[in-house]
């Protein structure tokens, strides 16, 4: 009963401001929510949504029986209940709009749909995004991607040719550094030649019976090129199928209708053909013996 009390009052006050701001604005009729201009016969706000029409029939004087403060206490307890579901529903979630689009350019976007956006425009747009997202990561994937002489670097084919090609080349060099440090220190070039600096160079007969050892570099480098070549290597066949980027789709051909029958090709006539010179048979040939034969009859009997 306090709730119901707490409602007739609260729509009193409401019907009373309202007609308060009636009879000020000259007649004009104001939403009690948002205050936005409403007329006489609308029903609900334009604004907000609120039910106006409660509202105008508790300011109508109608023909049923008044209460003890000049009003129908029935239609003002049901008016009441009626505006308090309005005014919830109203700042429900189904009267929400959020706008994805500045108010100009919803104006021009779909004029025949009154500017709202369908949900199958959004879902279109997120999947043409996502299509344009794709591509942009497989072209940048497609651009980054190593050239085939980076990455044919590391198959096992090319690891074992230069492997070998850098052991058999170290192994020259040093057999060619240990061949002439050896001639030169046999020969007694060296020792001359430390003779000759009056004690200023000493020390290179040891130096230079160790110079192959500079050789070890490119063999060190030719076996370890091998052992990758034996153990870790790819083939090309492999590593051309990871880097190469799959092929584009080729463009649908345009079908092309026919709406003729289809030509039989006829064979080429053979280039030593000679036409027949005696003429076709006559279609008539037979008929005329016919005829023939039956008009002999006829001559006897007239005889």
């Amino acid at each position: 009963k306090v709730l119901l009390q707490l409602a007739v009052i609260c729509q009193r006050s409401l019907c009373y401001l309202a007609l308060e701001a009636k009879l000020r604005t000259g007649g004009k009729m104001f939403c009690p929510k948002c205050g936005g201009e409403s007329l006489e016969t609308q029903r609900f706000c334009k604004a907000c949504g609120t039910n106006l029409q409660l509202i105008n029939d508790a300011l109508r004087p109608g023909d049923t029986s008044q209460g003890p403060f000049g009003s129908n206490v029935d239609q003002l307890t049901r008016n009441a209940v009626d505006f308090a579901k309005s005014w919830k529903t109203s700042w429900g979630p189904g009267h929400m709009r959020i706008e994805k689009f500045p108010r100009g350019e919803r104006h021009k976007r779909g004029s025949g749909r009154g500017g709202d956006d369908s949900i199958g425009d959004v879902a279109e747009r997120l999947r043409i995004s996502r299509e344009i997202r794709k591509q942009a990561r497989e072209e940048a994937r497609r651009q980054n991607l190593p050239k085939p002489k980076e990455y044919m670097s590391y198959s096992w084919q090319h690891n074992l040719r230069n492997g070998l090609a850098s052991l058999l080349w170290g192994t020259g060099l040093g057999i060619t550094l240990y061949y002439l440090g050896q001639t030169a220190i046999d020969s007694g070039f060296i020792k001359n030649l430390e003779e000759t600096s009056r004690g200023h160079v000493q020390g290179l007969e040891p130096v230079v019976r160790l110079i192959w050892l500079i050789a070890l570099l490119p063999v060190l480098k030719g076996l370890a090129r091998i052992v990758y070549a034996a153990f870790f290597g790819e083939s090309m066949a492999t590593l051309a199928a990871r880097f190469t980027p799959p092929p584009m789709l080729e463009e649908p051909q345009p079908f092309i209708r026919q709406d003729t029958a289809p030509v039989v090709e006829r064979e080429p006539v053979a280039a030593g053909y000679e036409p027949s010179i005696e003429p076709p048979p006559s279609v008539t040939e037979h008929t005329t013996h016919f005829f023939e034969e039956s008009q002999q009859p006829v001559k006897r009997e007239s005889q």
